[in-house]
């Protein structure tokens, strides 16, 4: 199977082009012979991806996509943002926790933090993709508009969009706790433990 061939600038379609494919198979031959799409991409038997966001707190639709995008790459590190703008509910430390508990039975998952720009991370780490999740259209045009710039930043980083399981797509942090501070239910929209943590976080009178 051929994945993709890096930087593949040729003069001629009739130029020679010899590669090896993920399965060990070399070809050694013109380029009017084939059939792909020429754009920068890594021949890779390796692929790792971040899901970067701000986790405050987990919830249910963040860990649908954790889930099916640890089926979909080799190792998936969740990213939590530390340099936010508003004050979180959670502490980046509590939140770490939260989700390292509900990734536990993932072993292609880890969880950690950065600040600064999500490009430069990814450089770090030696990532090839940016996994996000769509709920609605709304969400689509700011992700759009991040992809885009992360693509000037980086033409070499792919991002990957992924819709929730449609019992997910209304939910959000925000929502999840503004129920919880108004004393309605969480039930089924955030793990377990996290529900826990949430009524201590925002009730720490009754405990």
């Amino acid at each position: 199977m051929l994945l993709g061939i890096n930087r593949c600038k040729l003069a001629s379609p009739k130029a020679t082009i010899r590669f090896t494919t993920v399965e060990g198979q070399r070809y050694n031959g013109s380029r009017a012979d084939l059939t792909f799409s020429c754009r920068p991409k890594l021949l890779m038997s390796h692929s790792l991806a971040i899901y970067p966001g701000s986790f405050d707190p987990i919830t249910n639709g963040h860990l649908d996509l954790i889930k099916r995008g640890s089926l979909l790459f080799d190792t998936l590190i969740v990213a939590i943002l530390t340099n936010l703008e508003k004050e979180p509910l959670f502490t980046v430390s509590e939140r770490v926790d939260m989700l390292r508990e509900a990734v536990g039975g993932m072993p292609n998952v880890s969880v950690d933090t950065f600040s600064g720009l999500l490009v430069e991370y990814a450089e770090r780490k030696k990532a090839q993709a940016i996994l996000r999740g769509i709920r609605a259209f709304s969400d689509y045009e700011y992700e759009l508009q991040m992809a885009l710039m992360n693509r000037k930043l980086a033409p070499e980083l792919e991002t990957v969009f992924l819709m929730p399981a449609e019992t997910y797509t209304y939910l959000s942090s925000r929502l999840v706790k503004e129920i919880i501070r108004h004393g309605g239910s969480v039930e089924g929209l955030v793990p377990e433990p996290v529900e826990d943590r949430l009524r201590k976080k925002v009730f720490p009178h009754q405990f």
